[in-house]
């Protein structure tokens, strides 16, 4: 009985040695990560794992460094963690010692289970990867910066080649230079691999982009798209080129294009390359009938472009906008070729009692946002007069940006005249103005403002009602026309309402300037009488 009680007692002693033998081990990693983290290129932390999903036990290489959580079921059951030791093995107290550094997890689980279930028969275990270690790969080639990285084992080799410092300058480097496909990954044994970040990224296959090891060596090589590359292009997600790499198929590449985008016509592709001869050949690829499994992926060669066709649409969204003196402003569809002004005023709810359908106006945008300014230089390529040039340019800026549709509405829409309508396009403006009653004066005139409206009454009734004119005024007065705004003579239109008078400002002149004048008019005299006088002799 005594003796029962001592090996219990020896036990329990034992096993509390045994774990604080493992909470040690975490400090001094915890403390060694933070050294880590304070270093330029540390980037590891045990208290916060860097993970893309649980581990996947076939895949994770152990190493000297991992912790693992065990646990015994028995009649005393046991919870401790043991690591990994610097000889690759792990020690179970009461068990053995085991070797696992180079197993996968699986493996590893699988020899100490057995080697506990030798010692504990009825009981059941587990053996749990608690904490992974941090390790140390070399990172070479096309980067901002070659040398040792320290991250941990559950991060993948995109996280040691994408990672930047917050320095702006090594993230724009390695954009430019470190290519993302063909990346050599060196392992301790003398093995090597092919990383492809971007098909990692297209189909999360973790074959293209592996775990780290202890002691791996990264090379990132030259990026070099004009010479190695394929284009995509048409329906899909990111349109570009894109590295090449040795084993990429039409399938593969188009999942790096980030898929075809909802409107692709997967039957409709054309697959473009040269031949020896540097021609050109075409193929027309059937997507559809590739994933079904009735025609094999076609193998892509460097240089290869790839079109994937939209879909064809007939209706298109096409819209107008109806602002002004109408019930039901806003936005309204329209049908391509067949929908008329008097329809979509008919669906606007009608004109209000404040319209005035003879200022109302219809704009059209034939010209869109991008291409304004190349319209601009276009339409100064003509051989203009100087004097012309400002007036010219003045008028194709307002051309561009709004293109006025002669329409009459008055007749359109007062007097349902269908002959005078007008068929609408996508873009268009219509704006039913509000009665003013009113005919604005302004410029040299005493009281300028607006002025009540009389049928038949000319200019001069407007000038007198808003005071007359100043003494600075000048003797070519205009008539704004409210509607189109043209600048026009009194005598050569009549005064509606909503136009505009405007009486100009005499401008100041110095004695200096009519002196001017003055002398060039008598100096053409002078010449005058004296050619008069020699024919007359």
């Amino acid at each position: 009985m005594m003796m029962k009680l001592l090996n219990k007692f020896s036990l329990v002693v034992m096993l509390a040695c045994i774990m604080n033998f493992s909470s040690s081990q975490v400090r001094d990693r915890s403390t060694e990560s933070e050294e880590y983290k304070k270093t330029p290129q540390g980037i590891s932390s045990t208290v916060s794992v860097v993970m893309d999903g649980p581990v996947d036990p076939k895949e994770y290489i152990i190493g000297p460094g991992d912790i693992f959580a065990v646990s015994i079921w028995s009649a005393v059951p046991l919870n401790f963690q043991v690591p990994v030791t610097p000889e690759g093995t792990v020690v179970i107290a009461t068990v053995n010692e085991v070797a696992i550094s180079g197993m996968t997890l699986e493996e590893a689980k699988k020899t100490v289970l057995t080697e506990i279930k030798k010692k504990y028969i009825s009981g059941t275990a587990s053996f749990t990867l608690f904490v992974p270690r941090t390790l140390s790969v070399t990172l070479k080639g096309a980067v901002a910066e070659e040398g040792k990285r320290y991250v941990q084992a559950t991060q993948r080799v995109d996280m040691v080649v994408n990672y930047h410092k917050d320095t702006r300058d090594d993230e724009e480097l390695n954009e430019v230079i470190g290519a993302q496909r063909n990346i050599i990954l060196e392992h301790r044994d003398g093995s090597r691999q092919y990383v492809d970040i971007e098909k990692y990224y297209a189909t999360k296959q973790n074959t293209y982009n592996p775990l780290v090891r202890d002691g791996d060596v990264i090379i990132v090589p030259q990026k070099a798209i004009e010479q190695n590359f394929v284009a995509v292009y048409g329906a899909v997600n990111k349109q570009g080129s894109y590295e090449f790499a040795d084993g990429d198929s039409l399938i593969g590449m188009l999942a790096i294009a980030r898929g075809l985008s909802k409107i692709a016509d997967s039957t409709n592709i054309v697959l473009t390359r040269y031949d020896d001869q540097s021609k050109t050949i075409t193929a027309k690829v059937d997507l559809k009938k590739i994933r079904q499994g009735l025609q094999s992926d076609i193998p892509l060669q460097r240089g290869d472009r790839i079109l994937v066709y939209e879909q064809y649409l007939s209706q298109k969204s096409t819209i107008v906008n109806v602002s002004g003196e109408v019930k039901f402003p806003g936005t309204y569809p329209i049908t391509k070729d067949s929908t008329y002004l008097s329809e979509i005023i008919a669906q606007a709810g009608g004109v209000t009692e404040y319209a005035s359908l003879k200022n109302s106006q219809l704009f059209r945008h034939t010209v869109n946002s991008y291409q304004i300014g190349v319209e601009r230089l276009e339409s100064g390529r003509g051989g203009i007069t100087s004097d012309d040039s400002a007036y010219y340019y003045m008028e194709t800026d307002i051309r561009i940006n709004r293109e006025l549709v002669i329409t009459d509405f008055p007749e359109v829409i007062g007097k349902k005249n269908l002959a005078k309508d007008i068929l609408l396009r996508d873009g268009d403006d219509i704006h039913i103005a509000r009665k003013k009653k009113t005919v604005y004066v302004f410029g040299q005139v005493i009281n300028p403002g607006h002025v009540l409206f009389s049928p038949g009454k000319d200019v001069n009734f407007y000038i007198e009602a808003a005071g007359g004119i100043t003494d600075d005024a000048r003797e070519d007065i205009k008539v704004i026309k409210g509607a189109t705004r043209q600048w026009l003579d009194p005598e050569k239109t009549t005064i509606e309402e909503g136009d505009y008078v405007w009486i100009p400002k005499e401008p100041y002149r110095p004695f200096s300037y009519y002196l001017t004048v003055y002398s060039q008019v008598f100096g053409i005299v002078a010449t005058a009488v004296s050619l008069i006088i020699l024919v007359s002799r």
